[in-house]
Parts: C-alpha cells; structure tokens; sequence
C-alpha cells in the first residue's frame, strides 16, 4: 500500500505522532491490524465512528472508520525502529 506521512502537530516538543494519508479506509485497515492488536476499540455511536488501537509493540492507531486518514503514536524511545516496522507493515498490505 502507498501512503503519506508527517508528523502530527500537537503541543509536547518529544512525542512522535505522525499522520498517514492511506489508500484504504479506517475500517478496512482494522482488518488488518486484527492479529497484531493488543487492544481494538471502535466507537460507532459519534456522528463519525473512530477506532483506536493499541499494537503488541506499544505503536497505538487512532482513525475514522470512514476516512483514509490515521495518526500513529510511537513509543518515544523505540520511536524510529518503531516507525520503520510500522511503515515496513504497511507497503507489504
């Protein structure tokens, strides 16, 4: 799968969120972190259904099930071997 990144704007100078613009929607891509979450929750009951997820290497995904558009948090001090795996998983969907 092809995608876009950048990191995520937001107000702690050392997190390291970054923001995905996928080929596939939010709910699509849930099925196929499936067997790599430790935690999946989905929250159909907004006006725009989210889901977040919690991957077994601490990586946690928030998304809107109908937009292809997902931030990514990364463990501060694994953060690039994290981003790498993470963006390796990714381009082999």
């Amino acid at each position: 799968m092809k995608f876009e990144v950048k990191k995520a704007e937001n107000c702690f100078s050392d997190a390291e969120n970054y923001e995905y613009r996928i080929e596939v929607v939010g709910s699509d891509l849930m099925e196929s972190l499936k067997p790599q979450t430790e935690h999946l929750r989905v929250n159909d009951k907004l006006r725009r259904p989210t889901f977040t997820a919690a991957l077994n290497n601490g990586v946690q995904l928030k998304g809107l099930m109908g937009k292809n558009v997902i931030k990514v948090g990364y463990v501060i001090t694994q953060a690039t071997e994290q981003k790498a795996a993470f963006e390796q998983w990714l381009t082999s969907l």
